[in-house]
C-alpha cells in the first residue's frame, strides 16, 4: 500500500515541478509574442497548464484502457479548479485584500458560460450514451464533434472579447533568448507528458490496493495531481495582482479540459467513451457545471463577500462524498 502512494506522490511532484516550468516558459513565449494578458490567461496558459490532463487522458484511453480514469480526471479537474479558485479567494480575503472576483473581464465571464455549457452537454451525452443513443461518424461519437465545435466557438468569442488596449506584458524574460525558451518549454512538456502517461497506471494500482472505484480515484487523486500547474500559475498571477489572469487560467483550463473528452473518445477504441464510463460521471459533470455556474454568478453580480467561495468548497466536498458513497464505484 505504501509503495503505490509513494509512486503517486512522486508522479504528482514531477508534474508539479515540470508543470510549473512549463507554465513559466509558456509565460515567456507569451511575452515574446506580445499576446495580451486576457488571451494569455484564458487560452495560452490554460492550454499549457492542462497538458498533464491531456497526457493522462490519452494514456488512460489508449494504453491503460481505463475510460473512467480518463473522464474522471477531466471532469474532476474542472471541479478541483473551482475548489482551488475558491480557496485562493478565501486566502486573499484573509490577507485583507478583498475578493479576486470583484472586477471580472468580459472574457472571464464568457469562458465561464462556455464551461458550464460544455459540462452540461457532456452530462447529456453521457446520459444518452447510457441508453445506447450514441450516433458516430468515422468511429467518433457525434457528441465529441459537438463538444469540439463549442470549444472552437468559445475561442472565437473569447478572442473577440480580449482586452483591446491591454498593456504590454512583461514578466522579466528579456534576458532569456527565444531559443532557450522554446527548448526548455519543449523539455518540460516532454517530462509532463511522461509523468501524465504514468498517472493512469498508478490510479489503477490505487483502485486495486484501496478497493476504491475508478470514478472516485479519477475525480479526486488524478485531478489533484494534474491540476497542480493551474494552481501554481493562478497563485503566482494573484501575487502579481493580475486577477483576470488568475481567474482566466482556471476557467480557461476547465473549458480546455472538458473539450479533451473529444480526444479521449478518439483514443478509446474498444467502444464509445460515452457508453463505457460509469454513470457517476454524469453527476461529476453536473457538479462541475454547478460550481462554474456559481462562479459566474459571483463575477456577474460582483459579490463582495466570500460566501460564494465557502459555498463552492462545501458543494465540492459534498460532491466528493456522494461520489465515494453512492457513485457505483466499480
Amino acid at each position: 500500500m505504501l509503495i503505490v502512494w509513494l509512486k503517486f506522490s512522486l508522479c504528482a511532484v514531477i508534474i508539479y515541478l515540470a508543470g510549473s516550468r512549463l507554465s513559466q516558459y509558456g509565460d515567456a513565449i507569451a511575452e515574446k509574442t506580445g499576446l495580451c494578458r486576457a488571451w494569455i490567461g484564458l487560452v495560452l496558459l490554460a492550454a499549457i497548464t492542462s497538458l498533464p490532463e491531456l497526457a493522462t487522458a490519452v494514456s488512460a484511453s489508449a494504453v491503460a484502457l481505463v475510460p473512467d480514469l480518463a473522464a474522471g480526471d477531466l471532469l474532476g479537474a474542472c471541479m478541483m479548479n473551482m475548489f482551488s479558485l475558491a480557496l485562493l479567494d478565501l486566502i486573499w480575503g484573509l490577507r485583507g485584500k478583498g475578493t479576486i472576483f470583484i472586477r471580472p473581464k468580459p472574457s472571464n465571464l464568457a469562458s465561464t458560460i462556455f464551461g458550464v455549457l460544455i459540462l452540461l452537454i457532456v452530462a447529456m451525452s453521457l446520459s444518452l450514451g447510457r441508453v445506447a443513443f450514441d450516433p458516430s461518424f468515422a468511429g467518433i461519437s457525434v457528441y465529441s464533434f459537438i463538444i469540439l465545435g463549442i470549444y472552437l466557438l468559445s475561442l472565437w468569442v473569447i478572442y473577440g472579447q480580449r482586452e483591446r488596449a491591454a498593456e504590454a506584458f512583461s514578466a522579466g524574460y528579456e534576458h532569456v533568448s527565444s531559443a532557450q525558451v522554446y527548448f526548455f518549454f519543449a523539455l518540460s512538456a516532454v517530462i509532463v507528458v511522461v509523468a501524465g502517461s504514468w498517472l493512469p497506471f498508478i490510479g489503477n494500482e490505487i483502485v486495486a490496493v484501496m478497493g476504491w472505484g475508478q470514478t472516485f480515484v479519477g475525480v479526486l487523486f488524478l485531478a489533484l495531481a494534474t491540476t497542480l500547474p493551474e494552481l501554481t500559475v493562478s497563485f503566482s498571477a494573484l501575487r502579481l495582482g493580475h486577477f483576470s489572469m488568475a481567474v482566466g487560467n482556471m476557467v480557461g483550463s476547465n473549458v480546455f479540459d472538458v473539450s479533451l473528452v473529444f480526444i479521449a473518445d478518439i483514443f478509446y477504441r474498444p467502444a464509445s467513451l460515452y457508453s463505457s464510463v460509469n454513470p457517476a460521471m454524469i453527476f461529476a459533470a453536473l457538479s462541475g457545471a454547478v460550481l462554474m455556474g456559481l462562479l459566474y454568478y459571483t463575477m456577474k453580480r460582483q459579490v463582495k463577500k466570500h460566501w460564494t467561495s465557502i459555498l463552492t468548497i462545501v458543494l465540492y466536498l459534498v460532491s466528493l462524498f456522494l461520489l465515494f458513497r453512492f457513485g457505483a464505484l466499480s
